[in-house]
């Protein structure tokens, strides 16, 4: 079994950005609508972009 690597706010990493194409990004806690507009996950541990500051990814450990 592998391991599981848990992130902290503050590290980095790297996603797609709609806006931005391949970024780097940086751990934060943000409120994230749900993509139905039923509501939003408070203080969910996200990948945000370092460029236009969007979040473009949750977490594994983000999404119980």
């Amino acid at each position: 079994m592998a391991a599981v690597k848990l992130y902290l706010e503050g590290e980095k990493g790297k996603a797609l950005c709609e806006t931005d194409g391949r970024v780097f990004t940086t751990f934060r806690y943000r409120d994230v609508p749900f993509s139905d507009g039923s509501g939003v996950a408070r203080r969910v541990l996200a990948g945000v972009c370092d460029s236009c500051g969007k979040v473009v990814s949750i977490l594994p450990q983000s999404t119980p």
